[in-house]
């Protein structure tokens, strides 16, 4: 095999991410040079939920499917209905940590994305963040490439 076909066919390099202070601060003393973001969760990122309440015994029970159907005589809706963030991270900003030795043009894949793009839609209106996503290093930041045909599922 040419050096050429060798580098084609090799999986892209893995981008970690540092989602606080203490771990960025880590990975640039390991010689990574954190890219700093800030964390903005996306309207299009959000899940449903509504609460049941048992009106014997007063236990609750969170739906999040509208075909979950219980007995009105039995359950009382609490909480109707409701879209939230689902997602929660333990800092504002995050890091992805570049390695020294990157090239402009590499192709990389981020392993924990901190920008929030749609990776699965819920025909329900429920819509989940995508996890991972391929990227090429354009010497400042990752370009993301992003191909809602290949990377949204429609469940």
């Amino acid at each position: 095999m040419t050096r050429g076909a060798e580098r084609r066919f090799r999986a892209p390099r893995v981008i970690r991410t540092a989602r606080d202070a203490a771990s960025i601060n880590e990975a640039a003393r390991a010689g990574f040079r954190p890219l700093v973001k800030t964390v903005e969760p996306s309207d299009d990122i959000r899940t449903k939920f509504a609460v049941l309440q048992d009106r014997t015994t007063g236990e609750i029970e969170v739906i999040c499917d509208y075909r979950d159907l219980h007995d009105p005589e039995r359950y009382e809706r609490v909480i109707d209905w409701t879209y939230y963030y689902p997602d929660t991270f333990p800092s504002p900003f995050a890091a992805y940590l570049v390695p020294p030795d990157i090239e402009v043009g590499e192709e990389v894949l981020l392993d924990d994305l901190i920008e929030d793009h749609v990776g699965m839609r819920w025909n329900q209106g429920d819509n989940y963040r995508l996890g991972s996503c391929r990227a090429i290093w354009t010497g400042t930041d990752f370009e993301l490439i992003l191909d809602p045909t290949d990377d949204v599922i429609i469940g």
